[in-house]
């Protein structure tokens, strides 16, 4: 039998989520992150609030399309924030047999994520979501 893992990233923007998720996919992982589908053509990237809810659901079914196509490593790369939300990733690779693990980012101070995030995600905005946090 294969080893097929799947990691599941948590973190703020600016915690080094998506180098990580590189790291662990290598060369043969897929990587499925929500800041693709806001990710425009030109590269440019464009938070839309309106189709979030949207492209969260379209990223849960990508990263199931993956495992149900037998990838040997697949990685959620999103901030996942509550239990429910990074709990369906866990839930749906253990359905398929996957080694799973969740990968929770050292968490830097919302004014270091701020200034490291490469969206332009606010101090503010940090804040807010470490109040929402779940264990």
């Amino acid at each position: 039998m294969e080893n097929k893992f799947a990691f599941i990233m948590r973190g703020v923007p600016g915690s080094r989520k998506t180098t990580t998720a590189r790291f662990l996919a290598g060369a043969r992982g897929v990587i499925h992150s929500v800041d693709d589908y806001h990710t425009q053509e030109t590269g440019i990237f464009l938070w839309d609030d309106d189709k979030a809810d949207e492209f969260y659901e379209m990223n849960f079914n990508a990263f199931v399309d993956s495992l149900d196509a037998g990838a040997g490593i697949v990685v959620c790369d999103c901030i996942n924030i509550t239990r429910e939300e990074y709990f369906k990733y866990v839930q749906a690779a253990r359905d398929r047999g996957y080694t799973t693990a969740t990968v929770t980012m050292a968490a830097p101070t919302p004014a270091q994520a701020a200034e490291a995030n490469q969206h332009e995600v606010s101090m503010e905005q940090i804040v807010e979501m470490y109040d929402n946090w779940e264990d």
